[in-house]
């Protein structure tokens, strides 16, 4: 039986009342309050019931003061216990709502209690009628406060509500509302969640989202799924042909809305080798299009990518589609990267060079860009099409060492890496090549000349150690030509050639310092055996007496790398014997064919040392 009119007259008219005074010292009052609005509640007459409640709501969201008193009360376990109960079609729910929402906010205390039964507030978003509310309740709730954010996490938040968002039903006055617990929420997932199947499904109705391009909130949809995309472990799961297509797609879409002077940005961001003069923009849109292309980069370069994707594939087509038509821009960096990673076996880098002609392209890009990050991206893909020995030839012959002598001038240390390690495949077991470099002039100086020059000049340190060492790979060069050019029965040209590269002034000393550097073990060994190469010859041994004499200290380096110590022997265990006989081979040669060029103290270390040597010989 409902009361009469009087008497819920009389029962708003108080809380009315009470709501106008001040909030000091009406516990008492509001629990009063709160049992008559439970008895309304209970005998089923909702509108007293609701007006009850949409005036608590109003009145703590218009006076902060009232959001202890409430807690002390039991009104907000009140409107949160009616949440678990109520249909989200009545009236009273919203009204609940608005009392939680409103006494929550900037208030850690009721946040507490709230958050016991974050459960029920989300329910509400399946309601229509709920659902902007119950967006505005959780947004104060999770506002500056973690253990919100964490629960919401939880609960898988931001599942839910990308799911409303794909479907359009979030209202429009809850945009901002749902982008911003999307964001916390997203930030607040464990490892273990940021990769299970609710992220996928979350990861691609944001994609979605993105691609529909709403201005007001695209850059924090990129924003979201870029923070996806920087884990390792998440980066497999989005190698499928529908996702990576959509990825590239909102790539080249963030590209064409970004202004020339931002896309520079871009491409600073991207620079692998950055210095005191490139620093990284802090807009944000420049920030998000650098993170999604290394995102994108970094995709290609797992195992899952490989498996699936070929150079056919419709999403490596679109970014085929910015190598026809070149241009100083972040995507084609990106288009670099994921082509060269497909670039893996010779059959694919034979077709690349022989069919689809991207090394036209590609020495195009090197011999005109400035930009180090497109730089560093295409000399890397070129690199992987020098693989296979049926292309060398054919790369050279198209003007590729001129554009390797080109980048080796430029002070970015990654790039001149990547144009000495390009220079050292061309060389490799192929003789015309090595006539090129030797004969071949670079402006008023041959090309080996060029690289001798280059290799004992100053470069500046390099970003990562797994990046490629220009003044290693040159010096690789070397003994690479060295190698072939030692071969028994080889061709009849190789003696005038031999005989021209030791007419290169201190050609010995960039394979002196492969023997003379401690870090990488493998090009001491190779420093080795090149100087062993170069001194079968009266020229050639001239040439590294010239090292001996200038640096004290290289007879004692290849003692001791003979010996075992300093990265020699003992640490590279079957190349025990090979560095040992190859040490034992360049002293020999140097008695051999030094002439006069050894003076009796030098001759009398030489010897000492073969003879020292000689007695680990077992």
């Amino acid at each position: 039986m409902h009361p009469p009119n009087k008497e819920v007259e009389e029962f708003l008219e108080s809380i009315e009342l009470l709501l106008e005074g001040s909030p000091e010292g009406q516990d008492a009052a509001l629990r009063t309050l709160l049992h008559k609005l439970e008895r309304f509640v209970d005998i089923g007459d909702a509108e007293p019931a609701e007006v009850a409640t949409k005036l608590l709501g109003t009145a703590v969201g218009g006076q902060k003061e009232w959001q202890t008193p409430f807690r002390e009360s039991g009104i907000l376990s009140f409107a949160l216990s009616r949440l678990s109960v109520s249909d989200h079609t009545d009236p009273l729910a919203k009204q609940c709502l608005r009392v939680i929402g409103n006494s929550v906010a900037d208030n850690d205390s009721n946040r507490e209690l709230a958050i016991k039964d974050l459960q029920h507030i989300i329910a509400c978003l399946t309601s229509e009628e709920l659902r902007t509310t119950a967006l505005a309740v959780l947004f104060n709730l999770g506002n500056d406060f973690d253990p919100a954010k964490a629960a919401a996490a939880g609960l898988r938040l931001d599942n839910t509500i990308s799911s409303y968002l794909a479907l359009d039903k979030i209202p429009e006055a809850a945009l901002d509302y749902a982008m911003e617990l999307l964001t916390w929420t997203t930030g607040s997932l464990t490892s273990v969640q940021l990769k299970d199947a609710l992220s996928l499904e979350t990861f691609t109705n944001l994609l979605e989202m993105a691609l529909r391009y709403d201005p007001d909130h695209y850059d924090e949809y990129v924003a979201i799924l870029v923070h996806y995309l920087q884990d390792p472990e998440f980066q497999p799961k989005v190698a499928t042909p529908k996702l990576l297509d959509d990825l590239v797609s909102l790539m080249l879409d963030f590209e064409a809305r970004l202004t020339p002077t931002e896309n520079e940005a871009v491409l600073e961001g991207l620079s692998i080798s950055k210095t005191d003069e490139t620093a990284t923009s802090d807009e944000t849109s420049v920030l998000l299009l650098t993170q999604l292309i290394s995102s994108i980069s970094a995709i290609s370069a797992t195992d899952t990518f490989a498996q699936v994707f070929t150079v056919t594939s419709q999403v490596v087509e679109k970014v085929r589609a910015k190598l026809r038509a070149p241009a100083d821009s972040p995507s084609t960096v990106c288009a670099c990267v994921m082509l060269g990673n497909l670039a893996m076996s010779d059959e694919v880098c034979m077709d690349m060079v022989n069919i689809m002609e991207f090394h036209i392209t590609l020495i195009s890009i090197l011999a005109s860009s400035t930009k180090p990050a497109l730089l560093y991206a295409a000399a890397g893909f070129m690199r992987h099409l020098t693989f296979p020995e049926a292309n060398r030839t054919v790369l050279v012959n198209t003007g590729l060492l001129r554009t390797c002598c080109h980048l080796l001038n430029l002070s970015d240390p990654s790039v001149r890496g990547e144009a000495a390690a390009m220079l050292c495949k061309l060389v490799t077991n192929n003789f015309h090549n090595i006539e090129k470099v030797v004969f071949e002039k670079d402006e008023d100086a041959t090309i080996l000349t060029r690289i001798v020059e280059q290799a004992i000049a100053p470069s500046a340190a390099l970003p990562s150690t797994a990046m490629k060492n220009p003044m290693i790979e040159l010096g690789r060069t070397l003994v690479a030509m060295l190698r072939y050019l030692g071969r028994p029965n080889a061709e009849k040209d190789v003696d005038a050639v031999r005989q021209e590269l030791l007419k290169v002034p201190s050609v010995a000393r960039p394979v002196a310092r492969l023997l003379r550097q401690r870090f990488y073990a493998d090009a001491r060994s190779e420093g080795l055996l090149g100087l062993g190469l170069m001194a079968q010859s009266p020229e050639g041994a001239a040439h590294v007496i010239e090292e001996i004499k200038d640096d004290g200290g290289l007879l004692d380096a290849i003692k001791e790398f003979a010996e075992g110590k300093d990265g020699g022997v003992e640490q590279q265990g079957s190349a025990a014997g090979r560095d040992y006989q190859n040490a034992i081979v360049l002293l020999q040669a140097l008695q051999n064919n030094a002439g006069g060029e050894m003076d009796m103290t030098l001759k009398n270390q030489v010897v000492g040392l073969q003879a020292e040597l000689g007695k680990l010989l077992v």
